[in-house]
């Protein structure tokens, strides 16, 4: 999986994934979901990528302690595309 691809879940839910980070060697997305439209909405989750030999899956994180280590790589990438954008 890639950052700046859209993925189907189960329920679904067309997800877009916006960042990627890697915590105790497992892949972590930040995805926004999206509406029928395919725009944003304001709800967004952290997905964990799971490679099986038949595939590779995703499924929500809920790990508090993961949570928020990885919201905080995150959160430090947001700040450095912020940083890049032209002043008006």
């Amino acid at each position: 999986m890639k950052v700046d691809t859209v993925i189907t879940l189960d329920n679904d839910l067309n997800v877009l994934l916006v960042d990627k980070t890697i915590y105790e060697d497992t892949s972590y997305f930040l995805g926004i979901v999206l509406d029928e439209n395919e725009e944003p909405t304001e709800e967004s989750a952290v997905l964990k990528e799971i490679i099986e030999e038949d595939g590779t899956y995703v499924e929500k994180c809920e790990d508090q302690t993961i949570l928020t280590e990885v919201l905080k790589d995150f959160t430090k990438s947001l700040n450095k595309f912020v940083g890049t954008l032209p002043e008006e």
